[in-house]
């Protein structure tokens, strides 16, 4: 469907549900994953896109209840008064809601109650932060609606990071929430996660496409793969006296590994991943601002190979069958300029491949034979915003 269909379709459920019209439209993005896997949590370096897929929604004021309907789930309402965390409601999108709207009011903004019908063309297992681009929405809305847009595009990320870490029981960097905020393509430095550096780039009008590839298996309770990275990595951290690997210097875990007692080789290979993909993130910056495609693309390989050896995050032991892994080396049967790999998390869901477009025709037919789900995105240049 075409955008304006979306919002058509979000504001005939206003009018069913509400039995009124909507007075506003908002839309939030998901993120795209440039570089820099693996590396917010420990306060470090990324390329984030913006993505073009999203949720819209048909939105009105309520001053002091929230209730929200998105499509194909049941409506869900809450008091906003009513902004405690709840653990019976981790992982929800109640849950993420309450606690926008609580760390707004616990910074001094106003709050207040709106009623929405979402939409939304982000397909299960897309991996590009549903769960951010939630949080965005409603934290655009409150922004748009009471603080007559004053909220800054990193305190509006930030708001979100919180919400998922403390009421959706989600641990995450600020890489998700960033990427749906700000728009277009941009630099990420969290070596201090509350001033945050962040850079927008220019994206270059290269010949190539992206295309988000979902391998088919689900993300569904892997949340102790996940938390297992960053605990690696703090682990080496921690080793050193330091909280977080971004403290550390790189020459200096070199030369200490060897002399740290009970550490596991898959924490140091974790944590040589951070180090070597921070290097990474300022290569393939420079790439961009000077327009080399084919290093760009060079850098992306490089960074699929150590997750691959490195991060291990691209297959789960014993389950390559419809895995990231098995989707990246069937998609570089065929790439020989342009890359792919594992974006966010990994272990399942979707890769990101970067097709030049004397690939594409060949890609898209050798890709359809093993895939239903080949989505061609692209990079917006505004974040989540209200349309008007």
């Amino acid at each position: 469907m075409e955008l304006e269909d979306y919002f058509k379709k979000a504001e005939k459920e206003f009018r069913n549900l509400f039995h009124e019209e909507n007075e506003h439209r908002f839309i939030s993005y998901g993120r795209l994953e440039l570089c820099g896997n693996h590396t917010d949590h420990n306060h470090g370096l990324c390329l984030v896109g913006t993505c073009s897929l999203s949720i819209k929604g048909a939105v009105s004021k309520d001053d002091k209840k929230v209730t929200i309907k998105s499509d194909n789930y049941r409506p869900f309402s809450f008091d906003i008064d009513d902004l405690e965390v709840n653990e019976k409601e981790y992982s929800t999108s109640i849950a993420l809601t309450k606690g926008v709207l609580y760390k707004m009011r616990e910074l001094g903004y106003k709050i207040g109650g709106f009623k929405a019908t979402l939409n939304s063309n982000i397909f299960s297992g897309a991996g590009v932060s549903s769960s951010a681009a939630f949080e965005l929405f409603v934290g655009e809305v409150i922004n748009a609606l009471y603080n007559e847009d004053k909220i800054s595009r990193l305190e509006l990320a930030q708001i979100g990071q919180f919400s998922e870490n403390v009421y959706f029981g989600k641990r995450s960097g600020l890489l998700d929430q960033c990427g749906s905020s700000f728009g277009g393509v941009c630099f990420l430095d969290f070596k201090d996660p509350a001033n945050a550096v962040v850079e927008p780039i220019p994206f270059p009008n290269w010949p190539m496409k992206i295309f988000l590839v979902n391998p088919g298996m689900s993300h569904a309770h892997m949340d102790n793969l996940y938390s297992s990275i960053p605990d690696d990595m703090k682990c080496i951290a921690r080793a050193f006296n330091k909280s977080v690997l971004r403290e550390l210097d790189y020459d200096e875990f070199k030369k200490g590994i060897d002399s740290k007692e009970n550490l596991k080789q898959n924490q140091i290979d974790r944590a040589t991943h951070f180090f070597k993909e921070n290097k990474r993130v300022l290569e393939i910056v420079e790439a961009v601002k000077t327009e080399n495609m084919d290093s760009f693309l060079s850098i992306v390989r490089r960074c699929e190979k150590s997750q691959e050896n490195y991060l291990r995050n691209v297959v789960i032991e014993g389950r390559y069958e419809k895995s990231p892994l098995q989707a990246v080396n069937r998609a570089m049967e065929v790439l020989k300029r342009g890359a792919a790999r594992v974006m966010g998390g990994g272990f399942a869901g979707s890769i990101i491949c970067l097709v030049p477009n004397e690939e594409e025709k060949d890609f898209i037919a050798h890709m359809s034979a093993f895939y239903d789900m080949i989505i061609e995105v692209s990079i917006p240049s505004i974040g989540a915003h209200e349309v008007k």
